[in-house]
């Protein structure tokens, strides 16, 4: 089907004088006060008090009805000529003792306030529908004379909520999340203080590559990644993956690019299949109990010895 959208929410498109040579064209007059109109009045105590005053409700819908043929008729202004009958049955509606506009009111009020109807929307959208009242014109109706307006022409009444299309996207969210384990909130926590830690050490003393390193220490070697590797599986320095690039924490060099003799003596002590690079790094990099709350990378130059000793003792408690 092709639809047209008319009455406030979009203009009046395409042409009717087409519609003949297709079956499934069809148009569409959104009424947007008259299901305003219905939702306010009709949805909330339908579901919930019984049905409500169909005098009362048919009173507001007569008003309704006049603020969307207004609208309608004044986008009707700019539309092809062939849109004519139809201009003409949203006119005859203005006409307030008019049989059909009366007729489809009631047309209107029997089909949104049957209870069946009400049931059915409150366990497929949710106790506060949307309602969303669409007169349905077949396209032949612009070219003929001859439509009954009551028996060929359809009033769609659509109801859609905001809850029950919450819970779908719950229920897609869920199927699309991957089945994983769920970590404890401690365990989340540890997660993002072991993050900020490592921000904090890059951002103080950087990082190198291993093209960075060779650059640094002098290198002339071809293979602008071997000296950095070599030193790396020596145990003179660590290395440490960062968003898939493996990098070399600059406090390992001294100024002429060589690692410092330390290093190699601490990694002695914290190698184990136990400890990541990453804790071996920020080992580095955090208060220790065993130096008096110092960091062991402050004291590289000045007390070496009591870093390495301090790393004796790393392993006997949790390492970063």
């Amino acid at each position: 089907m092709h639809p047209v959208g008319l009455s406030g929410v979009s203009a009046w498109h395409g042409d009717p004088d087409d519609a003949a040579e297709s079956s499934s064209f069809y148009i569409e007059v959104f009424f947007k006060a008259v299901s305003a109109a219905l939702a306010a009045e009709g949805a909330t105590r339908a579901l919930g008090a019984g049905r409500p005053d169909a005098k009362s409700l048919k009173l507001r819908l007569s008003e309704a009805l006049d603020v969307d043929l207004a609208v309608s008729l004044g986008e009707a202004e700019n539309t092809p000529k062939g849109y004519a009958p139809l201009v003409r049955l949203l006119k005859s509606w203005t006409k307030k003792s008019g049989n059909t506009r009366q007729l489809l009111i009631e047309h209107v009020l029997d089909a949104t306030l049957d209870p069946l109807t009400w049931h059915t929307a409150h366990e497929d959208v949710g106790p506060r529908p949307d309602v969303n009242v669409r007169l349905v014109v077949p396209g032949s109706y612009a070219a003929s004379t001859t439509v009954n307006p009551l028996q060929d022409i359809d009033i769609a009444v659509v109801y859609r909520g905001a809850a029950r299309a919450a819970e779908e996207v719950d229920e897609l969210a869920e199927a699309m999340t991957p089945d994983m384990a769920i970590p404890t909130p401690t365990v989340v926590l540890q997660a993002r203080r072991n993050a900020e830690a490592r921000a904090a050490m890059l951002e103080e003393f950087g990082a190198l590559t291993a093209a960075e390193v060779a650059d640094l220490a002098g290198s002339e070697a071809k293979n602008s990644s071997a000296l950095a590797g070599r030193w790396r599986r020596e145990g003179r320095v660590l290395a440490v993956e960062h968003h898939g690039t493996v990098y070399y924490p600059g406090f390992q060099f001294d100024s002429s690019g060589k690692p410092r003799p330390e290093i190699a003596r601490v990694l002695r002590y914290l190698r184990s299949p136990d400890v990541t690079p990453w804790q071996q790094v920020l080992w580095f990099t955090s208060a220790n109990g065993w130096l008096g709350g110092r960091r062991p990378v402050d004291l590289l130059d000045d007390d070496g010895d009591a870093v390495v000793a301090a790393a004796k003792e790393a392993l006997r408690e949790p390492v970063g």
